[in-house]
C-alpha cells in the first residue's frame, strides 16, 4: 500500500517521539518524511551548562559567530551546595535525547537515580541498586553511573558500572536498568574492568565505555544491545591517573592523553585503531570539551568555542592532526557569559534537544 508523504506524516507524528528515531530506520523515505517533518530532527543539539554548586541546568541559545551570549535557565533542582561541599548533592549523570538522568548522592548506598524532561515536567525515579556492605560515608556515587540510549532498539539503559571507592562497594558487574522493564540486571564484568572513575564514562553509538583502573589500561566497552562486555588496547601509556580521560569526538570514542611534552592529545577510535586527530595546548587542568564543530571550555562564568580547523605544516602541507592552541586567545570566541550561583563558577557541559517525549509510558509501578 502506497501513502502519501502528508498521510504518512501524520501517522509517524501519533507516534512517541523515541519510536520515530526507529521509524527512520525502515527505508529511504521513511527516514526524509522523519527528518524533515518532525521537529525533533530538525533540531540542534543545544549546550546544557550543569552547575554543579546549585543543580541548576542551563542551555545556552546559540554557538555561532553572531551569538549574543545568552543563555535561559532550563531545570533548577532547588538544592544547592552547603557550607562543607562545594558542589550539590544532587548530580547530573547525563543527557539522552532531551531527557536528564540525575544521580541524589545524598544516600549511603550507592545513590539514588531520577530521570527528568524539563519540557513536560515529568519525573520518573529509578528503583536504587542495593550495596552488599554498609556505607559510612556520602561518596560521588553520580561518577559510577551512565545514562545512555540504543539507536536501533530504542531502549533508554542506566548502567551502573564496576568500580571501587577506596574499597568500599567493590563490583565486578555491569548493572543495567531498562526503562520500561522491571529491576536491575547484573552482568558479570571479571578480569580487572573495574573503572578509572577520574577518566569518566562515555556512551557512543549504543556502546559504553570506560577505562580500566588496572596497571596496564585498558578500554572497555559494554554494548547495549546484547550487553556483552569486551575489553581493547589503550592508545598510549600514562603515568598519572588524571593524565586520559575520555570524550566524545566527531560522534565517535575518543581519549584526551597528556604526552611527555605536557601538551594534549586527542585520540579517536575509527575501524578498531586509535589515530591521533588533534593536539591541544593547554594546561593539564584546563582540557576543552569536544563539541560538534568546536571544543567548548568555560573560564569561571565564561564560555568559550574554539574552532576546528585543519593544520598546516611549516612546509606547506596538511598535518594528519590538528593543532588547538586554548592559550590563543584571538581564536576563541566568547558564547555565553554565565550568572554565578553564590561564589561558585562550576560548570560541566552536555547536549540537550528538547524532547515532548513523555516519561509515563516507562513507569512500572516499582
Amino acid at each position: 500500500m502506497d501513502l502519501s508523504p502528508d498521510v504518512l506524516v501524520e501517522i509517524l507524528l501519533r507516534l512517541p517521539p523515541s519510536a520515530r528515531r526507529r521509524a527512520r530506520l525502515v527505508c529511504k523515505l521513511w527516514r526524509d518524511v522523519i527528518g524533515e517533518r518532525t521537529t525533533e530532527m530538525q533540531s540542534r543539539p543545544e549546550v546544557l551548562l550543569w552547575h554543579t554548586s546549585s543543580a541548576v541546568a542551563y542551555v545556552v541559545d546559540d554557538l555561532s559567530s553572531s551569538s549574543t551570549g545568552s543563555y535561559r535557565e532550563l531545570w533548577r533542582s532547588g538544592r544547592s551546595s552547603t557550607f562543607f561541599n562545594r558542589d550539590s548533592e544532587l548530580q547530573l549523570v547525563g543527557t539522552c535525547n532531551g531527557l536528564l538522568c540525575l544521580c541524589d548522592n545524598d544516600s549511603y548506598c550507592t545513590g539514588i537515580i531520577t530521570l527528568v524532561n524539563p519540557a513536560t515536567k515529568e519525573r520518573l525515579p529509578i528503583p536504587p541498586l542495593t550495596c552488599a556492605e554498609r556505607v559510612l560515608h556520602q561518596w560521588r556515587w553520580d561518577k559510577t553511573y551512565n545514562f545512555a540510549y540504543h539507536p536501533t532498539t530504542g531502549r533508554y539503559k542506566v548502567v551502573h558500572i564496576p568500580s571501587s571507592f577506596d574499597r568500599v562497594c567493590r563490583s565486578d558487574s555491569v548493572r543495567v536498568f531498562t526503562l520500561g522493564q522491571k529491576g536491575w540486571r547484573v552482568v558479570p564484568a571479571p578480569g580487572g574492568k573495574r573503572c578509572d572513575l577520574d577518566a569518566g564514562i562515555v556512551s557512543v553509538d549504543g556502546v559504553t565505555h570506560w577505562v580500566t583502573d588496572t596497571v596496564i589500561l585498558r578500554v572497555v566497552s559494554f554494548d547495549l544491545d546484547n550487553e556483552q562486555v569486551a575489553a581493547s588496547t589503550f592508545p598510549s601509556k600514562s603515568g598519572r591517573p588524571d593524565d586520559y580521560n575520555l570524550a566524545e569526538v566527531h560522534g565517535r570514542l575518543g581519549l584526551v592523553i597528556r604526552n611527555p611534552s605536557g601538551m594534549r592529545e586527542a585520540w579517536v577510535r575509527e575501524e578498531e585503531r586509535w589515530t591521533r586527530r588533534y593536539i591541544l595546548t593547554c594546561s593539564w587542568h584546563d582540557i576543552p570539551r569536544p563539541y560538534g564543530e568546536y571544543y567548548l571550555k568555560t573560564e569561571g562564568q565564561l564560555l568559550y568555542r574554539y574552532p576546528r580547523k585543519g593544520t598546516l605544516s611549516s612546509f606547506g602541507w596538511r598535518l594528519p592532526y590538528d593543532v588547538l592552541k586554548v592559550s590563543d586567545k584571538d581564536k576563541r570566541m566568547l558564547v555565553a557569559k554565565m550568572n554565578g550561583e553564590g561564589r561558585e563558577f562550576n560548570y560541566r557541559t552536555f547536549a540537550y534537544v528538547k524532547t515532548s517525549e513523555p516519561l509515563v509510558v516507562y513507569y512500572t509501578g516499582e
